[in-house]
């Protein structure tokens, strides 16, 4: 009905297995492959370490056993049990860390590595394992830029500090980002009014630090907090209509909501947890975000404009859960594939998302959610994954101060299934791809009207990703997706779903003239002009930018020029899998679907998009700095046209982007 999609549902993201990564540098090729075939599959800058490994390493048909014993090879290679090894550079999660490899550490087959929007806890290397003989030596390629965007930067791209025994690594995690955008004049209403606005700027300051403990370096303490995040132009707008949408007068229920950093957090803590790992799982507890899958629906809010994400517009809010969690290896002792299976259990109260603000409500409204989850994930090829959870969430909200004083509970399930891999086709081509489906159901009165005071929640929705290339130089493919709509907003069901605002689909429809439409649908629906009584529950009628009610493909291509520059893009086509029915105007409209500036509902092409970026990239010592240029022009379609289906002109978007990252 006027939800658009009632859970931002806690999941676990992506959990980075506990086999720690080969060092070429230090171990001969396999014997199966020969050492020019192990450079050719080594990125180019690893391939000249490959090539001196080889060189340093006999081949195992040329070193017999009594020439090179492998105990003796094996007390070279490793370090001794009282000395740490020295943590190579990490590579970090969406909270900027990454594993440290400790030889010392006590491995386990239950050591567990959850992740998404936290750092991994350090890798342990099982003793048991024969680690000098060559033919078991298997070189691990770099997990591709187009998955790694999700949750983590690279290992040589962090900046990290630790003293001299190894006892304590220290992740800085500073960013600041700015962007200065513009969006040129489109029509946000059936009355005609228009927005726009001159060029805005908005940006932050994040500090992201881990601090890594322990002999072991098995214990994390993350934390995560945003300064001066939001619009750092002045607030507000000399259009009233606008600035009405920004800032809604008190007297009313709305709240605005457009699409983007309009408001300015002087500072707001994100995270501060801490994770244990030990031979039995792994323990997470404290206040943290996350991202699950493709980031549709559970998004820490992180994982936007870095370098080879492919993607257009900037981070959503960010999904962020107070949690107690405990993920393990319960099948390790049977070996072999049971040591790829991961199970985990969890508990959350919500602290923000986009349906729930426990701060801004004052405690007045309130979400705790139950977690699990089952994870398949080879140890030598972390890359590649499969998933799925299931949650149930019970949220009770304080008074809205609309007609109805019952309009409180929602009670849903939630189930996910996500995945990705890549296939090597030649050292230099590879197929690469990853999905996501989302189902909700259950039952909720924060809808609630005369006729319906309960309401059935069934909503769903797929993105997915394919690609085919050589992922660090070049791609080609597309990503693609769809979210269920609601061609029936006065009927007793709510079907609509829609996707986080953090999970980005072009730079133009979505995140600008839809978003920002529908934040206006939400004040004029506030005014009691049907019958004297608003409608209920319409906090929920804005996207702000995210997509729902939509069918989309957005085929693009990347080429990257030596890991400092890319340029990548390709054109947005979205469609309406149901009628196009905004609550406000349709419900004026005697219930026939019609559009949020007062068209015809049937007509469900939104229109073609055509989306350009280019990105440049340069490191001093650790230090990143990154600027970019993305462009988007939208020829808009019938669906998002005005009563006599009059189109508009071509809407463009661009933005400038830059940002600083040690």
């Amino acid at each position: 009905m006027l939800l658009t999609s009632l859970v931002g549902a806690a999941l676990l993201g992506p959990w980075t297995v506990g086999a720690p990564k080969v060092d070429l540098t230090q171990s001969p090729p396999s014997s199966a492959q020969t050492p020019e075939e192990n450079a050719a599959e080594t990125p180019a800058e690893q391939a000249p370490a490959a090539e001196a490994s080889a060189a340093e390493a006999p081949a195992a048909e040329d070193a017999p056993v009594e020439d090179a014993p492998a105990e003796d090879a094996s007390a070279e290679d490793a370090p001794a049990e009282d000395t740490p090894a020295e943590a190579p550079p990490l590579e970090s999660s969406s909270a900027e860390a990454a594993p440290a490899v400790d030889a010392s550490a006590e491995a386990s087959a239950a050591d567990v590595q959850v992740g998404t929007g936290t750092p991994p806890a350090a890798e342990a290397i099982d003793p048991a394992g024969d680690t000098t003989a060559p033919e078991l030596i298997e070189v691990q390629r770099p997990t591709p830029r187009l998955f790694e965007t999700l949750y983590q930067f690279r290992d040589d791209e962090v900046a990290t500090h630790q003293n001299a025994a190894g006892t304590v690594t220290f992740i800085p995690g500073l960013q600041v980002r700015n962007q200065i955008g513009y969006v040129s004049p489109f029509v946000l209403d059936r009355f005609g009014n228009a927005y726009q606005e001159s060029a805005e700027a908005t940006g932050r300051i994040r500090w992201n630090p881990t601090l890594r403990l322990g002999k072991k370096q098995n214990i994390d303490i993350v934390g995560q907090i945003d300064l001066v995040n939001g619009r750092w132009t002045p607030a507000g707008s000399d259009d009233p209509i606008i600035d009405e949408i920004i800032s809604p007068p008190s007297d009313t229920v709305a709240l605005g909501q457009p699409p983007g950093r309009q408001s300015l957090r002087y500072v707001d803590p994100r995270h501060l947890y801490m994770q244990w790992t030990s031979k039995v799982g792994q323990l997470r507890i404290g206040q943290m975000g996350f991202t699950w899958g493709q980031g549709m629906l559970a998004n820490d809010g992180n994982n936007v404009d870095r370098y080879g994400d492919m993607k257009f517009g900037d981070d959503g809010p960010g999904d962020i859960f107070e949690r107690v969690l405990f993920a393990t290896r319960p099948f390790s002792p049977l070996g072999g594939i049971g040591r790829d299976f991961i199970i985990a259990l969890g508990a959350d109260v919500v602290f923000r998302d986009e349906r729930l603000d426990l701060v801004e409500s004052k405690g007045k409204d309130l979400g705790v959610q139950g977690i699990f989850v089952f994870r398949w994930q080879p140890e030598n090829q972390d890359e590649n994954y499969l998933g799925a959870y299931a949650v149930y969430r019970w949220q009770r909200e304080g008074d809205d101060g609309d007609v109805y004083d019952d309009d409180t509970d929602l009670r849903v399930g939630v189930g996910d299934i996500a995945g990705q891999g890549v296939k090597y086709l030649r050292p230099n081509l590879q197929l690469l791809g990853g999905f996501e489906a989302v189902v909700i159901g259950g039952k909720t009165t924060i809808a609630w009207t005369e006729a319906y005071p309960e309401h059935k929640v069934l909503q769903g929705g797929i993105a997915g990703r394919a690609y085919i290339g050589d992922h660090d130089l070049w791609l080609a493919g597309l990503d693609f997706g769809f979210a269920s709509g609601d061609a029936n907003p006065a009927d007793g069901r709510i079907t609509n779903f829609t996707f986080d605002a953090g999970h980005t689909v072009g730079l133009v429809l979505f995140q600008a003239v839809n978003g920002w439409r529908s934040a206006r649908s939400e004040i004029l629906a506030t005014n009691g002009e049907l019958t004297g009584v608003p409608l209920n529950g319409t906090q929920f009628i804005p996207t702000r930018g995210a997509v729902t009610n939509a069918v989309y493909f957005h085929p693009k291509a990347r080429y990257s020029l030596q890991e400092h520059f890319e340029v990548w893009g390709g054109p947005l086509f979205a469609f309406a899998p149901v009628d196009i029915a905004d609550p406000y105007t349709t419900r004026l409209n005697g219930g026939t679907g019609t559009n949020s500036v007062g068209g015809d509902g049937s007509n469900r092409f939104y229109g073609s998009e055509i989306d350009l970026g280019f990105r440049g990239r340069y490191e001093w010592k650790k230090a990143w700095f990154q600027a970019g240029l993305q462009v988007g022009l939208l020829l808009p379609g019938l669906g998002i046209a005005d009563a006599e289906e009059k189109l508009g002109a071509p809407v463009m978007a661009a933005q400038l982007r830059t940002e600083i990252r040690y």
